[in-house]
């Protein structure tokens, strides 16, 4: 199994910063490909809370997403399932010089044929999109007008 990572340190506590990336609706606002994300059911995010998302990335991409991991202030993780196979993505949150260290991860755990043949490519792409995620939730946080 391949995995990917990439890590910010955020001047805010890492409730703060749980609290945001565990609103999976307000994923949009950082990823990439135009994500927009519907929640499923109605109630609080739990275990076992499922999201439709749709972006544009070679085409229209949809993925249906089940939260596997929920650690209030520590550690949001769920289960993408698409074009590209069975991908677990995880964010850990840990205090840090007066803010938080903020880790996000992908890693693949089922393969599709498109994600075999396409390898080169997303071994390259997942770490710089990782990257990009990691620094614009960052500066969203930091923002003064940040209402997260």
């Amino acid at each position: 199994m391949e995995a990917f990572e990439a890590r910010t340190k955020i001047s805010a506590p890492a409730q703060t910063v749980f609290d945001y990336v565990s609103d999976f609706t307000k994923h949009g606002e950082w990823a990439g490909h135009g994500l927009q994300v519907t929640k499923d059911s109605d109630g609080p995010v739990a275990i076992g809370s499922t999201f439709s998302t749709v972006a544009k990335q070679f085409g229209t991409q949809r993925e249906h997403s089940t939260v596997t991991e929920l650690e209030p202030g520590g550690v949001f993780g769920w289960d993408s399932k698409g074009a590209l196979g069975t991908v677990h993505h995880r964010f850990t949150m840990a205090a840090a010089d007066g803010g938080t260290t903020l880790t996000k991860s992908a890693e693949f755990l089922d393969r599709s044929f498109l994600a075999k043949v396409t390898s080169w490519k997303i071994s390259r792409d997942v770490p710089a999109g990782l990257e990009a995620d990691v620094e614009k939730i960052r500066a969203r946080l930091e923002s003064p007008s940040s209402s997260s």
